[in-house]
C-alpha cells in the first residue's frame, strides 16, 4: 500500500475509531440510564407489593401470600420479571414465583445481604437485575426480592450501537476516499519518480537519476538524491573492503579470546572458570538424567619445597608436565583443568564412586611413576587426591566440590601420595 492509501487508511481509522468510541460511550451511557429507570420502577413495585406482603406475614396468611405473588409474576403482567420471592429474616423462602423453592433457604450472596439491610438493595448480576426492598408494616416481616432480565434492554442498545458503528463506517469511508484522491495529484505522483530511481540503485543501477521535479521542496530532495548517488559507488567499494577486513580480522581477535578465556596460560589445561561452568552443567545434566557425575580434586605433595629447592622455573615445568601426564590418563569426555596454583580439578561425567576412585588411583600411579625418574628431581613428586560423587557426597556443583576439597585434605593429613574418596563424616 502506498503513502496515499496509509495516509488516507490512517486518517479515515481514526475517525473512524472516535466516532465508534463515542457511539459506544452513548450507548454504554444510554444502557446505564436505563438500567438506573428500570431499577427505580422495580423498587416503586415492590415497595406497593412489599406492605401488602407485611400483612399477609404479620397474618400468618400463607396461602393470600401465595395468592399474591403467583399473581405479580403471572406471563405479561410485568414483562421482564423473571422471579420473585419473599424471604423471613433467616433467609426461608416463604413465598416464591416457584412453588417448588418454598421454604428453602436463599444461600446466594444477594439474599443474605437484603436480609440484615434496612433500605433497598440492587445489583446488576450479568443479564440479570435483582432488586430487594423490605416489607414493612409498622415493623420489617419479610424481604421481598425480585430478578428482572436486561436482554430486552440490552438487545435495544445492541441495534442502537449498530446503527452509530454502520453511520461512523460510512463517514470515515467518505473522508479516506477525499483524502486518498488530493494525495494522489499533489505527493504521490512526483515522489513516484523518487521511488523507481531510489528501486533501480537498490537493485544495483547507481547510475541511477532521478528527472527534475517541478515543487520546490521536492526539487530539492531530487537534486540533494543525485549528488547521493554521485558519491555512493565510490563509497560502497571502499566500505566493502573495509568491512571485510575488520570482519576477518574481529573473527580472529574473538577465537583468541574465547581460547583465553577458559584455557590455563602456563600448562594450556582448561581454568577455572571453565571447571566450574562444566562443573554446573554435568550437575544439571545428571540431575536430569539420573547419571552419576564424579569431581576429582588433586594437589601436588609438598610442592612449595619442591619450588624452594629446585626453584621456580622446575616448578612451573613440573606443572606442565603433571598436567600432561593427567591429559593421557583421561578420557576424552572428562574434563582436566588447574583449578589454582598446584591444584588441578576434573569432571568424570557418567562415573559412579568405584569408578571415580579406580580414576584417580589411576592418576597418582601414574604421576608418581612417570615424574619420578631416577635422579631428576631431589625430591619425590607425588599427588594426594580427594573423590566426591554428586548425590552421594554433595547436592549441588559447590557441595560437591567442597566434598571432594575436604577428602583431598584427610589425604594430605594421612601422609598424602594417596586416594581417599568423600563420605558425609569427612571434614
Amino acid at each position: 500500500m502506498g503513502i496515499r492509501g496509509q495516509l488516507a487508511v490512517l486518517v479515515g481509522g481514526l475517525v473512524a475509531i472516535c466516532l465508534i468510541g463515542a457511539a459506544f460511550a452513548a450507548a454504554e451511557n444510554r444502557r446505564q440510564e436505563e438500567i438506573e429507570q428500570m431499577r427505580i420502577r422495580s423498587e416503586r413495585v415492590l415497595d406497593a407489593i412489599g406492605v401488602t406482603v407485611a400483612v399477609f406475614v404479620a397474618e400468618n396468611d400463607m396461602a393470600g401470600l401465595d395468592t399474591l405473588i403467583a399473581h405479580v409474576s403471572e406471563p405479561g403482567r410485568y414483562p421482564d420479571l423473571r422471579e420473585i420471592s419473599v424471604l423471613d429474616a433467616e433467609t426461608r423462602v416463604l413465598a416464591h414465583s416457584q412453588p417448588e423453592r418454598f421454604n428453602q433457604l436463599a444461600s446466594d450472596d444477594f439474599s443474605r445481604s437484603a436480609v440484615v439491610h434496612d433500605g433497598v438493595v440492587w445489583t446488576c448480576d450479568g443479564k440479570l437485575l435483582k432488586v430487594a426492598v423490605p416489607a414493612v408494616s409498622g415493623l420489617r416481616w419479610a424481604t421481598v426480592t425480585a430478578s428482572y432480565s436486561l436482554e430486552r434492554l440490552e438487545a435495544a442498545v445492541a441495534a442502537s450501537r449498530t446503527r452509530w458503528l454502520l453511520m461512523s463506517l460510512g463517514l470515515a469511508a467518505t473522508l479516506a476516499l477525499a483524502l486518498f484522491l488530493g494525495l494522489d495529484r499533489l505527493v504521490v505522483r512526483p515522489l513516484r519518480s523518487l521511488q523507481q530511481a531510489a528501486r533501480r540503485m537498490g537493485e544495483g543501477d547507481l547510475k541511477s537519476r532521478v528527472p527534475p521535479l517541478r515543487t520546490h521542496e521536492l526539487g530539492e530532495l531530487s537534486g540533494a538524491f543525485n549528488r547521493m548517488a554521485s558519491a555512493l559507488q565510490h563509497e560502497r567499494d571502499n566500505l566493502e573492503h573495509t568491512v571485510s577486513e575488520r570482519t576477518r580480522e574481529l573473527k580472529q581477535a574473538n577465537e583468541r579470546l574465547e581460547r583465553l578465556a577458559v584455557t590455563d596460560g602456563l600448562t594450556g589445561i582448561f581454568n577455572h572458570r571453565r571447571f566450574q561452568e562444566a562443573l554446573a552443567q554435568e550437575v544439571l545434566r545428571s540431575t536430569r538424567s539420573s547419571r552419576p557425575v564424579s569431581v576429582l580434586m588433586a594437589d601436588v605433595d609438598h610442592f612449595k619445597r619442591f619450588n624452594d629447592t629446585n626453584g621456580h622455573p622446575a616448578g612451573d615445568e613440573l606443572l606442565r608436565r603433571l598436567a600432561s601426564v593427567l591429559a593421557a590418563e583421561l578420557r576424552a569426555t572428562d574434563l582436566l583443568a588447574r583449578y589454582g596454583g598446584e591444584e588441578f580439578a576434573v569432571v568424570l561425567p557418567d562415573t559412579g564412586k568405584a569408578e571415580a576412585l579406580q580414576a584417580a588411583e589411576r592418576l597418582r600411579s601414574a604421576v608418581d611413576r612417570q615424574l619420578n625418574a631416577e635422579g631428576e628431581h631431589t625430591r619425590r613428586v607425588s599427588i594426594s587426591v580427594g573423590v566426591a560423587t554428586f548425590g552421594t557426597d554433595g547436592d549441588g556443583p559447590q557441595a560437591l566440590l567442597a566434598a571432594a576439597d575436604r577428602a583431598l585434605y584427610v589425604a594430605k593429613n594421612r601422609g598424602r601420595n594417596q586416594v581417599v574418596a568423600a563420605s558425609l563424616e569427612v571434614g
